[in-house]
Formats: structure tokens, C-alpha cells, sequence
């Protein structure tokens, strides 16, 4: 790749090492050394700022300074990411992506095999090739990570589809994740047919045919059961 080009695809993280060693540990200096200059240009590749890439790698900042100069021929942006929920919170598609990047962190985290880095690489690779229109970059994904581990969200379970999804810790009446909220927009919460579009006022909640009420399925009983009682 030449400096300064930008592409839609980016190849894998760091494989394994064909040793079976754990490359946290590695005694082979120059391999270790490699695998983070490696992870590093991943990083710096996919929008990662210069601070985020020596938090992560424990890289000299001079070394990641010249590397992100080659790689996009201009300097990387300074400060810290942002420690913010308020762009999530405006959309229920932000946050249900948020829960969709925690909940592919937490199976990630547990293979404590990785640095951190790694993680971070392989969070984005499978949430890129998951989500067909995806909505957080690397920046916004370091966000979401830290917020949950912050306390700021929290897990809950939806009342709907039994899912775990995130949400604000003080807020503690909301039930219903994001998927659900975005997919009753359009559905009735009680039968599930789609609702009729309503171009003035508040948009319709239930069905013309249940009129909200939940709809029950009737018990079928066989007749010999019946005359036997």
C-alpha cells in the first residue's frame, strides 16, 4: 500500500505464532519487537490516533510518530479519545451498535493470550464484517469499551427479546434493547403486524386489529379429553 492511499479492505491481524508461544511473553526479542510494530500499523491503518497506538503498544512515540507520517502523510490528530456517551445516545442504531462491539469485546477479552492491541484488532475486523453498514470506527469502539468497563453503561436484559444489550447505568427503567425499540417502530408490541404509517402526530404503538390488547392463543383440548372430565 503507498502513502496516503486509502482502501476498503485491511488484511488480517498478527496469526498466531507457528510456534504455539504466547506473543505477550515472547523471549524472542526481535519477533516480539516486529509483532508491535505490526499491530501498530493495523492500528494506525484503520484511524487509530498516534496516543491510542503507544497506549496500546508500548511503542516509542517517536517510532509511531514516523509511522503514521508514512502511512498518511500527515501528522495524527492530538488529545484523547473521547469519553463521551452523548453521540450514542442520540440514535437507537449508535447504541444498538454499542452493544453489538461490547458484546463481541467480552468473548474477545476472555482469550487472554492477546495484547491488547490484538483485541482491539480483531473487535474491529469481526464487527466490520458483521454489520453490513457499520457505524463506529476505531475511535468510537475505544469508546464504547471504556465507558462499560467505567460503569457508565450497563448490562440488562430485554423484556422483549431476552437479549443483553447496554445501556446508561441511571437509567434504570429502560428494558427494551435498541434492536427491539427500532424493530417495534414499525411492528405492533403486541400481535406483530406492521403498523400503518402516520405522517401527523405521534406514530401508532398498536395495531388496528388488537388495539393493544396482548394477543392469546387458544388452547386446543381433543374431545375425549373433555367428556372424560
Amino acid at each position: 500500500m503507498t502513502a496516503g492511499q486509502t482502501v476498503d479492505f485491511y488484511p488480517p491481524t498478527t496469526p498466531t505464532c507457528w510456534n504455539g508461544e504466547n506473543c505477550i511473553n515472547c523471549t524472542i526479542e526481535p519477533c516480539h519487537h516486529s509483532t508491535k510494530i505490526q499491530e501498530a500499523i493495523r492500528l494506525i491503518q484503520i484511524g487509530a490516533r498516534g496516543r491510542l497506538v503507544g497506549e496500546l503498544t508500548e511503542l516509542p512515540k517517536k517510532l509511531i510518530k514516523r509511522l503514521y507520517l508514512q502511512l498518511h502523510e500527515r501528522p495524527s490528530r492530538q488529545g484523547r479519545t473521547p469519553y463521551t456517551d452523548a453521540w450514542f445516545a442520540e440514535t437507537e442504531q449508535r447504541m444498538l451498535h454499542a452493544s453489538i462491539v461490547w458484546r463481541i469485546h467480552t468473548r474477545i477479552a476472555a482469550r487472554t493470550e492477546r495484547t491488547q492491541a490484538r483485541q482491539l484488532l480483531d473487535v474491529f475486523d469481526i464487527y466490520h464484517f458483521t454489520v453490513p453498514r457499520p457505524l463506529l470506527d476505531i475511535t468510537r469502539i475505544v469508546t464504547v469499551i471504556r465507558l462499560t468497563v467505567a460503569g457508565v453503561w450497563h448490562k440488562r436484559q430485554c423484556d422483549l427479546c431476552t437479549k443483553l444489550f447496554l445501556a446508561p447505568s441511571e437509567e434504570e427503567s429502560t428494558t427494551t434493547c435498541p434492536g427491539c425499540k427500532l424493530y417495534h417502530r414499525h411492528r405492533c408490541r403486541h400481535c406483530g403486524t406492521a403498523l400503518r404509517a402516520n405522517p401527523v402526530g405521534r406514530p401508532h404503538s398498536a395495531c388496528g386489529q388488537c388495539n393493544g390488547t396482548p394477543t392469546i392463543t387458544a388452547i386446543h383440548v381433543p374431545l375425549n379429553s373433555r367428556s372424560s372430565s
